[in-house]
């Protein structure tokens, strides 16, 4: 397992969640039932990243994405301690994450 391609993987996965996420919040014009389903994406998306990213913050104190090379050292240095196995269930549900959130916001531009 090579982390440098693990972390840019996660990385990659984090600020893609995140550009779906604020595209969403601009749009104020979508029905309630996508207003719940994102709610939940995002809640279960931030579980996900907890159970292995507990007390690292990607943002900073505007809310912003930290720069993805700060990003990328704080994922380095905790992946460097987790199993092989929970990194690659990781990515996965990331990925599945990234894949749910901009459905719905593809979802949004239809409606």
């Amino acid at each position: 397992m090579d982390l440098n391609i693990v972390t840019l993987e996660i990385t990659d996965h984090i600020s893609h969640f995140d550009y779906f996420e604020r595209l969403i919040s601009k749009r104020s014009d979508y029905n309630g039932a996508l207003y719940e389903d994102i709610n939940n994406i995002s809640n279960k998306y931030k579980e996900h990243l907890a159970e292995h990213f507990a007390k690292i913050d990607f943002y900073d104190a505007e809310e912003q994405l930290l720069p993805l090379f700060e990003i990328s050292v704080l994922i380095m240095h905790q992946i460097a301690v987790i199993k092989a196995k929970d990194i690659h269930t990781l990515i996965e549900v990331l990925e599945k994450d990234v894949k749910k959130i901009k459905k719905l916001y593809k979802a949004i531009g239809k409606s």
